[in-house]
Parts: structure tokens; sequence; C-alpha cells
């Protein structure tokens, strides 16, 4: 049967929790290190990929052109409207 915890039991189970994560990690990055090498071409990139991720390289997302364009300062500015075509109208 459950007992109530206090808050600070509660706490203090979070924290120990949190440094025996903490504790793991050099063994979870050497885990993904050595998947590097597996036979599996599939698991290869699933390793390298975890590795990017957590090294803050995640895959570049998706913009289509005119987004793209938008954000480089060469989009529209008005509804239909490219900044050639208005530049063409002075």
């Amino acid at each position: 049967m459950a007992t109530a915890e206090s808050p600070g039991d509660s706490s203090a189970a979070t924290e120990k929790a949190r440094d025996e994560i903490q504790e793991a990690v050099p063994k979870a990055a050497a885990t993904l290190t050595d998947l590097l090498e597996a036979e599996d071409e599939k698991v290869q990139i699933r390793a390298a990929e975890a590795i990017l991720d957590r090294a803050g390289l995640s895959k570049a997302k998706a913009v289509s052109s005119r987004t793209a364009q938008r954000e480089i300062g060469g989009g529209s500015t008005k509804e239909g409207e490219s900044l050639s075509e208005l530049m063409s109208q002075t």
C-alpha cells in the first residue's frame, strides 16, 4: 500500500533520481559512440543523429522558397506582390 510522501521526501527522491541519471551520462555517451561502429547502417545513422541532436546540431527544418525569400528580404511585401514587382513600378 502506497503512503503519502511529504514534499521533502519527494524532492529528495527527485534529486536522487537526477543524480543517478547524471552519473549514467558518460556510459550512455560511450554506448552511442560505440554504436557508430555497429554492423547495421541504420543503427549507425540513429546513433549519429542522437549524438548530433544532443550537440545542438539537429536536422535543418524544411522551408519553402517563398518563406526563405521573405526571411532574407526578397519576399512578398503585399499579397501577391514580390519585391521585384514593386521595384519595377517606381
